[in-house]
């Protein structure tokens, strides 16, 4: 959204090409919509916290099993979405044609039980279901947020979010420190690498690479590191 015409007022495209003006109230009920909108899509997002649970509690080899065959299932799902064959509830206007951003979810997911030490692979889960939940939520409110369907390479969120998402990826950090054991640098260093990776868009042929899977990666890895490290 872009400053109108008049004082308190936003302008938006409307028919034509054309502005209008949107009142205080008009800005509110949009803003809100977003917000539902975005808390829906964050409800499935926070999905993901079984994964961490189900390591914890079964074991790295049945929380594998179970997500491989989460992403076994959702490719399926997904292959018949892009066939036109069905619809998903929640995918975004902008995932209509290609591929929607819970299977780089999953396969994050999969990634860090696959590859990354296992309290690792849950610190990384967690910053990716809440840490981007967090991201998500005031981005929903904030402008000039969704730096990735600008196409622009190292294209950037506002500082604000930049500053929301790191603040809640290290209390996740610290929080989840009781149960994972990882130390002060490890967690602050998961906490800036998730941070990267939710606000700078990398373009890669064309698209902007997909956060859902590059902020557990990134962040597991950079951890694991800074781990073997100390």
């Amino acid at each position: 959204m872009r400053a109108g015409g008049g004082k308190g007022e936003m302008g938006i495209p409307g028919k034509g090409g054309c502005r209008r003006s949107l009142s205080p109230p008009d800005i509110a009920a949009d803003w809100q919509s977003r917000l539902i909108l975005e808390m829906r899509r964050k409800a499935i997002h926070l999905s993901g916290l079984s994964v961490p649970l189900f390591l914890l509690l079964f074991g790295r080899g049945f929380a594998t099993g179970f997500v491989a065959l989460a992403l076994a299932v959702s490719l399926i799902l997904e292959w018949q979405r892009l066939k036109g064959r069905i619809r998903l509830p929640e995918v975004r206007a902008q995932e209509e044609h290609k591929v929607a951003s819970f299977i780089y979810y999953i396969a994050g997911c999969l990634f860090c039980l696959l590859f990354l030490p296992e309290m690792i692979a849950v610190n990384a889960v967690l910053l990716l279901s809440l840490g981007d939940t967090i991201s998500g939520l005031a981005g929903s409110v904030l402008a000039n947020a969704d730096v990735r369907s600008r196409r622009v390479l190292w294209g950037c969120k506002p500082l604000s979010i930049i500053a929301i998402m790191f603040s809640g990826c290290l209390l996740i950090g610290y929080l989840a420190s009781g149960i994972t054991r990882l130390s002060f640098p490890v967690y602050l260093a998961g906490a800036a690498a998730a941070t990267a990776a939710d606000g700078v868009c990398i373009i890669i042929n064309g698209m902007g690479l997909d956060d859902n899977f590059s902020i557990p990666v990134f962040s597991g890895l950079v951890m694991a590191v800074v781990a073997a490290a100390l």
